[in-house]
């Protein structure tokens, strides 16, 4: 059994012993251990803010996760690295230690992100799946190199949304693809417009093209 199998069966035993003394508060915390990245904003579509195909293991993270939020604070740090993994012709699916930092500057918690880069999105920076229909091309490789070393400790991961503009992280992320590429960084832009030539990286298109983010 891996570290993440193991933290993730910790896990569902901790919110297994705190839900029934937490049932009179929260009501009952079956029904509502759904993980939505958004926990502070419930007009976003869960199931477009949620990655698609997650394990049981992902899962009972999520469940883990949710119930930890509902101390309205930071919570603890998963045993987990941060990494992004840049799907081809599809979006970038984070997971990790993340700190969101919106538009408006509302901060938000979440151990799994999956981000527009197709830059159409109506529910951006989330992915709602609409680079299906705008046929978004790109392959997913990367061509960038580490600036730092990998390491598998669990640390804080803070995504930014500049208005806009491009996703901003500070904080050891690796990010990966199907094709066997990977590269560390400590801290970059992500291009969200869909037309950046260094994808997945920004590289200003956003100013060239006129994106608009719509919040």
């Amino acid at each position: 059994m891996d570290d993440t199998t193991k933290a993730a069966a910790m896990a569902v035993r901790g919110v297994d012993q705190h839900s029934a003394a937490r049932k009179s508060e929260f009501g009952n915390s079956e029904a509502k251990s759904t993980f939505v990245a958004y926990m502070d904003d419930y007009s976003r579509p869960a199931e477009a803010s949620r990655p698609k195909g997650l394990t049981h293991s992902a899962k009972a993270l999520d469940r883990w996760f949710a119930e930890r939020q509902k101390q309205h604070g930071p919570p603890r740090l998963l045993e987990i690295p941060n990494e992004a993994l840049i799907t081809g012709a599809g979006p970038i699916n984070l997971t990790g230690n993340i700190t969101l930092v919106k538009e408006d500057g509302s901060i938000v918690y979440a151990n799994h992100l999956s981000l527009c880069r197709c830059g159409g999105s109506s529910t951006k920076p989330i992915c709602d799946e609409h680079h299906l229909i705008v046929e978004f091309l790109h392959s997913g490789r990367i061509y960038e190199a580490s600036d730092v070393q990998h390491s598998e400790r669990s640390s804080k991961l803070t995504i930014a949304i500049i208005k806009n503009g491009p996703v901003t992280f500070s904080g050891r992320l690796r990010l990966h693809n199907s094709h066997g590429q990977e590269c560390v960084k400590q801290r970059g832009s992500l291009c969200r417009c869909g037309h950046s030539a260094n994808k997945p990286f920004c590289d200003g298109s956003h100013e060239k093209t006129g994106f608009r983010s719509g919040s």
